[in-house]
């Protein structure tokens, strides 16, 4: 059970999310342990133990699974033992030394090529580094400062290192207004099975894996300032060829981790809009001019067949032309909705000018919209034209679920799961979440006050 508005959430549900989804939860689980503010909690439903998500490879597939943490109640069905503290495992990994010996040098390489760029002003390796917004300080890897750009922290990645560090390093440095970038050694992400703190890593840099290499470290020589060899990810686990890129020529944006390009939230967005595509596509013949006659259109079959066939039935009311007619009509009114938010307003449920005057026709005088009036509701609230809730629509939404009593579209029914699919930002409540953390929900679903 996790926080709302996520929920309960099985171990089914969680195995059928894309690794860059189970993998923020991961995160933000973490750092929810950690008392970050926009971390998350889960508890097993069975004890009430706190739980996080652990991972195992199967095959070619790395698959999440939900583990209680250390010191959870042993007598659960569910509780596995318990884990090792991170004292204890720190001390298996580096036989009681708090770091190797490669690990050092890599950090004082990393100093003398800060050093070379003219802009240096100085920097630190592993010195303790007082805090200004926090009580306590860090021993950052390398601490560098340069002019005319902020100061950054590089931490070196070349072994497995604890979820819990990760967290708790990227939000102190957040916190204190310091970049941090994490730099992977000794790994090649397109031919290596990498381990799941590097992918942890690479995913809070959006997708980049910065690595440490011999050619670029002779680049730095070259140009005389850092230079990192960035793998882009590219779908589940795979990697386009790397490229030599330089500290400053990195994206800096707010919370986020530096990156060169974005493509946790480019990945999401083009599988929302090619899931989106096909009924676009379909409506936008009838703009403005809707008619009952639109399920005979090929690419309105078409768009139907393929939700018929990821979802077994697409109403919850039965089979029949009617019934098709009223799911078409709905998710016009949805992308309608949207299109007004959007600040471009197309209308593809009716002839109006307007989306309240669509609205009030359709949920005072259409029986089978009136039955989705929770649906439009809930479209409306978590979205930029709530305050529709407010005037007349928010009263025919009202007597249109009086009208409907005994016969509405409840959340969980197969056309809330339609709309889950087609407008995860609002109805995906994994997937809203996962944009509002990455600070990426779209302005249309943002509830501005």
């Amino acid at each position: 059970m996790f926080d709302q508005p996520i929920g309960a959430m099985s171990a089914r549900e969680l195995l059928s999310l894309s690794e860059d989804a189970w993998g923020t939860l991961r995160d933000r689980l973490t750092d929810g342990a950690r008392g970050h503010q926009d971390g998350l909690t889960a508890r097993c439903l069975r004890c009430e133990s706190r739980v996080f998500i652990q991972t195992r490879k199967q095959g070619e597939r790395r698959l999440p699974y939900f583990v209680h943490y250390r010191g959870g109640d042993p007598s659960c069905p569910w509780h596995h033992g318990s884990s090792l503290s991170i004292d204890e495992a720190r001390a298996a990994q580096y036989q009681g030394q708090q770091e190797s010996r490669t690990h050092r040098m890599l950090c004082e390489q990393i100093d003398e090529l800060a050093k070379a760029d003219v802009r240096y002003v100085r920097s630190t390796v592993a010195q303790y580094l007082p805090p200004t917004e926090n009580s306590f300080g860090r021993y950052p890897d390398v601490y560098i400062e340069w002019q005319d750009l902020a100061p950054f922290v590089i931490e070196i990645q070349l072994s497995n290192t604890f979820q819990t560090e990760i967290s708790a390093r990227c939000h102190h440095y957040e916190r204190e207004g310091i970049n941090l970038i994490w730099v992977l050694y000794g790994v090649d992400p397109t031919t290596d099975d990498i381990p799941q703190s590097f992918r942890d890593v690479i995913r809070r840099h959006r997708g980049n894996a910065f690595v440490l290499d011999h050619e670029a470290i002779q680049a730095s020589h070259e140009q005389k300032t850092i230079v990192l060899k960035c793998y882009l990810k590219h779908g589940e686990g795979a990697y386009d060829p790397p490229k030599l890129v330089r500290i400053d020529a990195l994206t800096f944006r707010g919370q986020a981790l530096p990156y060169l390009e974005d493509r946790i939230t480019a990945t999401l967005k083009a599988e929302i809009n090619g899931q989106r595509a096909a009924w676009f596509k379909a409506l936008e013949p009838y703009r403005d001019n809707w008619e009952r006659t639109i399920v005979h259109a090929p690419a309105v079959r078409d768009a139907i067949a393929a939700l018929s066939h990821r979802f077994g039935v697409i109403s919850s009311y039965g089979p029949g032309e009617a019934e098709e007619i009223a799911v078409v009509r709905l998710i016009a009114i949805v992308f309608t909705v949207i299109s007004a938010a959007n600040g471009h307003f197309r209308n593809y449920a009716t002839r109006h000018d307007n989306i309240r005057a669509m609205l009030n026709t359709l949920l005072n005088s259409v029986e089978e919209m009136q039955r989705y009036a929770l649906l439009i509701e809930f479209l409306l609230r978590h979205s930029n034209q709530h305050n529709l809730l407010s005037g007349k629509v928010g009263e025919h939404i009202e007597r249109a679920k009086a009208a409907a009593e005994g016969n509405l579209c409840l959340e969980g029914e197969i056309e809330w799961q339609i709309m889950a699919h087609l407008v995860p930002e609002v109805f995906n409540r994994i997937t809203r979440e996962e944009m509002v953390y990455l600070d990426e929900l779209p302005t249309w679903a943002s509830v501005v006050t």
